[in-house]
């Protein structure tokens, strides 16, 4: 039997929710969105309510707790939706997912899609507190994210999933955001993720407890290591543009 390139999205839970905000974490640099969205979805008891599923993923599942999950997985909490990726994505997978994803935000009505991810900082080290920055396809969530504390990116470029995920969702009049944590270029950045939290506490009235994900720096970094050097390969073959450090 051929191989298919279908993705599907399998809802297990009832997903009846007026207008969602959308937050996804996919890995990528520093894995600042997979690290910020697995801390979010436990430390405020986000509930599962489904996952991905399609030829294109590798063979994979992911052990958490003795549990054994899908690597893409829906979470929910209120009129909260987030997207929770544990493996890398490949360029055509990255292509196929994010135009699926985005068809399935539309589906939802979203009124708010946030993609969280790093820009890479090479002094990264003698950085504290990690800046934000962002941008969106509407006016009026710029100025909410400017309110919020981030650093509004006035030149410069964006690639891999999320730009694809902008791409997609301005192709079908959805509201989008990409928030992006300075943070190591290839190493897991749970600082980075903090920030990012941080910002999403102010931006969409979230209350994410940051200071666990602080405390366990060093195990989040060792927990996330293979995830990283699968990521940092997948990124090199997808021959991203790079982004001239004026523009990070």
């Amino acid at each position: 039997m051929a191989l298919s390139d279908d993705i599907i999205i399998i809802e297990t839970k009832d997903i009846d929710v007026e207008n969602p905000i959308i937050i996804e974490g996919v890995p990528d640099v520093g894995l600042v969105g997979s690290i910020a969205v697995s801390h979010m979805v436990i430390e405020q008891k986000f509930e599962e309510i489904g996952y991905v599923t399609s030829d294109l993923l590798p063979p994979v599942m992911v052990v958490h707790e003795k549990k054994v999950l899908n690597p893409i997985r829906l979470f929910r909490k209120g009129r909260i939706l987030a997207v929770l990726c544990e493996i890398p994505v490949d360029p055509k997978l990255g292509t196929l997912l994010s135009r699926k994803l985005v068809e399935w935000y539309k589906a939802k009505n979203a009124e708010l899609v946030i993609s969280l991810s790093g820009a890479p900082v090479e002094e990264r080290i003698n950085i504290e507190e990690p800046a934000v920055f962002g941008t969106s396809n509407r006016e009026e969530s710029l100025k909410r994210m400017e309110g919020s504390g981030v650093q509004i990116l006035e030149e410069g470029f964006l690639s891999g999933f999320y730009a694809l995920v902008l791409k997609n969702s301005m192709e079908l009049g959805l509201n989008s955001a990409v928030l992006l944590a300075q943070s190591y270029p290839s190493y897991p950045d749970p600082g980075a993720a903090a920030s990012i939290l941080k910002i999403l506490n102010k931006m969409i009235e979230l209350d994410v407890d940051v200071k666990a994900l602080l405390e366990q720096a060093e195990d989040v970094k060792i927990n996330y290591r293979t995830l990283m050097e699968q990521t940092n390969a997948s990124m090199q073959k997808e021959n991203k543009v790079e982004v001239p450090t004026m523009y990070r």
